[in-house]
């Protein structure tokens, strides 16, 4: 069997299982709705409730497929999985009370209804994953299903992929050694895992192992970049063996919000300025923010002309000030703020905020202190330029200043700006004396969109009343 029949084999299996897992999870939410009701009422679904429970099915496996739930999980722990399915039912949970929100039916359906039947299906979904989870450990404890892997490269690289084997013994990935050409590794071991000898006899070891009924299933790569030629060499002479290969890159060197592998005319390459807030997650998150926003706007509304004519009577000016900053993808917007200062600069060259600055007014002392001069900003993220949360955007003379000196700067671009940041509520607010200060908000704002999700978007909101409350940093 040739390689190219052996990875479509291997594609259609992973791809069955998650038929399988996709039609489960459904029936299971589909049972929970029609049980739940029966319980509640002792009749069977209305049809109104019948159209519900198809809407939740429905953003339920486009949620779960968005989050990564039927991605490969072989090499992936029960709790990360209980994460991503907490991520999906969270998403389906936004986007149906969004959906009722707008078409004004929440009145027509039993809340307890709704709450009981996603508490039920994510309990038997989580479940049911846990259970199998233990039955397929329970095979591979008797040796079904084991994959023998050999490591070549006994350096912290191979050596971090062979502990991760060993903790994670449901994956069923057995480590039985490494090669290495340092010839003073050879003997030794690494929590049992031994190096059995130099890579020049790899390829006789995987066809003695064979001939022996003990075949290697996959050889693990874990060089660094650097010997790529070596790497070159070691993946030629294991072509004539029956062996998977696989090539495990060294990317703790490099500093990215993301990454994906893709093909392109034919030809594999790594993205490495892949967005991770794209596709269905930017829609999800759009639609977080049009819900929440309008909410906002409307509690706000009295606050909002309150602060306004505050504004218009403390100093002479216009009540809202417009600042020229970037957006998503680097396009220039206008941002809207209450007027806290008796100018109103958008040059080439801005001066921020100081401690004591005469510039603030007495009523935008405080706007800037309790950060209500940003809360205009939500016309923004109703419009679509800004987001609730997100990285914070900074005047144009701001930006093309910091864009020089900051590694990085500009992936902060990669998605909308936001009212209030990771960043934000972990106290990088207020003034950037040095340079090291808007350093370490650039890493917050990377770390945000790798690992962007509507919880931590909650939880972001939650913090900032704490922080706002607490600042002094602001000026």
């Amino acid at each position: 069997m040739n390689r190219k029949t052996e990875r479509g084999q291997l594609l259609t299996r992973a791809s069955s299982i998650s038929n399988v897992f996709r039609i489960l999870d459904v029936t299971v939410i589909g049972i929970c709705g029609v049980v739940v009701y029966y319980v509640q009422a002792g009749t069977p679904l209305p049809e109104r409730y019948v159209l519900l429970l198809s809407l939740l099915v429905l953003f339920s496996t486009i949620a779960f497929s968005w989050v990564g739930v039927y991605d490969a999980w072989r090499g992936r722990q029960l709790g990360e999985e209980i994460k991503q399915l907490t991520k999906g039912f969270a998403s389906v949970l936004l986007a149906v009370a969004t959906l009722m929100f707008f078409t004004k039916t929440s009145e027509s359906f039993s809340r307890l209804w709704f709450g009981y039947t996603f508490v039920t299906s994510f309990i038997l979904i989580s479940l049911t994953r846990a259970l199998i989870r233990v039955f397929l450990r329970s095979l591979r404890d008797i040796g079904f299903n084991q994959k023998r892997v050999v490591i070549v490269g006994a350096g912290p690289l191979g050596k971090r992929a062979a502990r991760a084997m060993l903790e994670q013994t449901w994956a069923g990935l057995n480590p039985v050694g490494f090669f290495d050409d340092k010839q003073s590794l050879v003997g030794q071991t690494d929590r049992g895992v031994e190096v059995l000898g130099p890579i020049s006899q790899l390829a006789s070891h995987i066809e003695e192992r064979r001939n022996e009924g003990r075949p290697i299933d996959q050889a693990w790569i874990a060089l660094p970049l650097t010997q790529n030629k070596r790497i070159a060499e070691i993946q030629t002479s294991l072509q004539d063996t029956s062996t998977d290969v696989y090539f495990v890159p060294d990317l703790f060197g490099f500093d990215l919000a993301s990454y994906r592998v893709d093909e392109i005319v034919g030809l594999p390459v790594m993205n490495m300025s892949a967005k991770n807030v794209h596709g269905v997650k930017a829609l999800v998150k759009r639609i977080e923010d049009i819900f929440l926003s309008s909410i906002l706007l409307i509690l706000l509304s009295p606050l909002l002309l309150i602060l306004a004519g505050l504004v218009k009577i403390s100093s002479p000016g216009p009540i809202l000030f417009k600042q020229r900053r970037y957006g998503q993808n680097g396009r220039e917007i206008l941002v809207w703020k209450f007027r806290s200062m008796t100018v109103a600069d958008d040059g080439d060259s801005i001066a921020q905020a100081k401690r004591n600055d005469e510039r603030v007014t007495k009523v935008g002392k405080w706007l800037r202190k309790l950060s209500l001069d940003e809360l205009p900003q939500l016309f923004n993220v109703l419009q679509g330029s800004m987001s609730l949360v997100g990285p914070r955007p900074h005047a144009v003379a701001h930006n093309e200043l910091y864009r020089k000196k900051v590694p990085g700067y500009m992936i902060r671009h990669q998605i909308r700006p936001g009212i209030t940041g990771w960043a934000q509520v972990n106290g990088c607010r207020g003034e950037t004396s040095k340079l090291s200060d808007m350093e370490e908000r650039i890493r917050y704002d990377i770390d945000y969109i790798r690992d962007w999700s509507i919880l931590l978007d909650i939880r972001i909101l939650f913090r900032t009343i704490r922080v706002v409350l607490k600042s002094a940093d602001v000026y």
